[in-house]
């Protein structure tokens, strides 16, 4: 971020030092021909003309100053804009070539962890020195390693498929209360080394006309986040599901690290993670919550995260109208 921060730096030096010069120019025009107009008056006095004639070539030439000012102004004013709208722009590429490389960095940690101990546990299984039981506490394990990449390769392909226009759905109906359970109910067989309790306040038999599967991409990455952004004894994470209205109201919480307000506003963005790469220990590729708000936004529903700064937890709230998606 900080080389981001310096190249922002040098742009606004050169944005503001453009709008001085062309200030600096509009002046001098205005100066240079109000002077001149003196000179002529001068001249006409020097060469006797009547007071009359002196009054129409002052106010001719002080109407000729008054419309080159205004077109001076209004000329200095496109040019601003221009030079602003070049300057955020370049501003925009800075961050998201910023995020793209951490983007890398976060893909590359994330493929090779896995991976790893993919490799470590075949040779623990090859091992003669390894007991039967404790190669069959490996294979749930590598399992759960198989599975994690994955869900990596899934999010970067299901970006690619957001960025291009027709993306479609695969609509069915569903009851949204099961799905819900069965994704928890996943979450609480993987093993984990913090102790964690899901509270579950879920209404029965809420029927939508959605698409199961991206849908429980959207919430696995929110409960995903709850688990990784905690540093609590016990993971506490609050589920909630309402008929609320004309919409179905998801409501997440944890008791994790919480978001800073200047991050809630950013969080959603592709590739979008709080610091730099380099800095951070906690796993993600950016991906996640971009595509659960992609996948929401794709159901005519909302999302939107609320926290009351670092320490304090974060809610996900999930608004999706059954009206609009056909539900019964």
């Amino acid at each position: 971020m900080a080389k981001t921060s310096k190249t922002n730096k040098k742009g606004l030096i050169l944005f503001l030092s453009l709008a001085t010069v062309l200030f600096a120019q509009a002046v001098w025009w205005i100066t240079f021909m109000a002077k001149l107009t003196d000179e002529k008056v001068d001249i006409a006095t020097e060469l006797g003309a009547e007071k009359i004639f002196l009054d129409e070539i002052q106010s001719q030439e002080i109407s000729r100053q008054i419309m080159i000012g205004l077109e001076g102004v209004f000329f200095l004013i496109l040019i601003l804009i221009g030079a602003w709208l070049i300057y955020r722009a370049l501003v925009k590429t800075e961050e998201l070539q910023f995020h793209q490389q951490n983007f890398l960095m976060a893909v590359t940690h994330e493929l090779k962890t896995p991976l790893a101990a993919i490799k470590i546990y075949l040779g623990s299984l090859n091992s003669e020195k390894i007991s039967p039981e404790k190669k069959l506490e490996i294979i749930p394990k590598m399992k759960n390693d198989i599975k994690r990449l994955e869900k990596m390769i899934e999010n970067i392909l299901e970006a690619g498929r957001f960025d291009r226009r027709g993306y479609k759905l695969n609509k069915s109906d569903f009851d949204f209360s099961i799905l819900l359970n069965d994704i928890i109910n996943e979450f609480e067989k993987i093993p984990v080394k913090t102790k964690f309790h899901f509270s579950k306040n879920i209404q029965k038999e809420l029927k939508l006309f959605g698409d199961p599967s991206a849908l429980r991409r959207a919430i696995d990455a929110i409960i995903e986040n709850s688990f990784k952004y905690n540093d609590k004894e016990q993971i506490n994470i609050n589920v909630e599901l309402i008929n609320n209205k004309n919409k179905y109201q998801l409501k997440i919480s944890d008791n994790g690290i919480g978001i800073s307000k200047k991050d809630l506003n950013e969080i959603f963005k592709r590739f979008y993670r709080v610091g730099d790469e380099l800095r951070r220990n906690k796993p993600g590729s950016g991906l996640g919550l971009y595509l659960s708000r992609e996948i929401i936004h794709a159901h005519r529903g909302e999302i939107s995260a609320h926290s009351d700064g670092i320490g304090k937890g974060t809610t996900f709230i999930i608004k999706i109208d059954k009206k609009n998606n056909g539900s019964n």
